[in-house]
């Protein structure tokens, strides 16, 4: 069986939505954000809440989950992205039209830069691996393209990876930082399985 047709990860659909978020000390009820990342051969889910000031929930599903936690301060949305194995902090910065993401943790660190337009956004996404030099430089530097729909935004990011967020109408800034995450932790995933499948070859 080829890898890129193997799908990796159960039916979202099987899985219940979470429940409503909400926060202490704040009355409104925080409103989903739900899609997927889509590539050859992988469906990895984004099931997200903004409330306004915060950005929560999970991507992934039962296998490679991450958490997600970004507040809103002072103009930046500042928080991580975590499973049982590892952590990232998450910078998210708007400056006049310009979206600067940054993720750092232990083995990998990532960043993009976009410029965002009405309707649209683009830029770049730069994948940066500490202590390997498997990838190359080409693979490092993912075009990104984002429309933004009344409740929908679509992403593409390289060559085959697209993610599509339904929500009810957020910020665009914001959209397009969750789907720059989603996107990079699905990366990850991806790169996690192809690993694995090389090790079990070489077994």
């Amino acid at each position: 069986m080829s890898v890129l047709n193997h799908k990796p990860f159960p039916d979202f659909k099987d899985y219940p939505a979470p429940p409503e978020v909400r926060f202490p000390g704040d009355r409104r009820e925080a409103q989903r954000i739900h899609g997927e990342v889509q590539s050859p051969g992988l469906r990895y889910r984004v099931r997200l809440a903004w409330d306004g000031a915060r950005l929560t929930g999970r991507l992934g599903g039962v296998i490679f989950g991450e958490k997600l936690y970004l507040e809103l301060h002072q103009g930046e949305l500042l928080g991580s992205l975590s499973s049982g194995l590892r952590a990232f902090a998450l910078q998210a910065r708007l400056e006049g039209k310009h979206l600067q993401l940054r993720r750092v943790g232990a083995q990998h660190s990532s960043s993009a830069s976009l410029e965002l337009s009405a309707g649209s956004a683009s830029g770049w996404v730069y994948l940066e691996t500490c202590g390997s030099q498997r990838e190359s430089s080409e693979n490092r530097v993912q075009p990104v393209e984002v429309e933004f729909g009344p409740t929908r935004l679509l992403a593409r990011i390289g060559s085959d990876q697209q993610v599509t967020l339904h929500h009810p109408g957020f910020p665009a800034w914001v959209l397009a930082a969750a789907a720059l995450v989603a996107d990079l932790a699905a990366r990850d995933a991806w790169r996690v399985l192809l690993d694995s499948y090389a090790g079990w070859a070489e077994a």
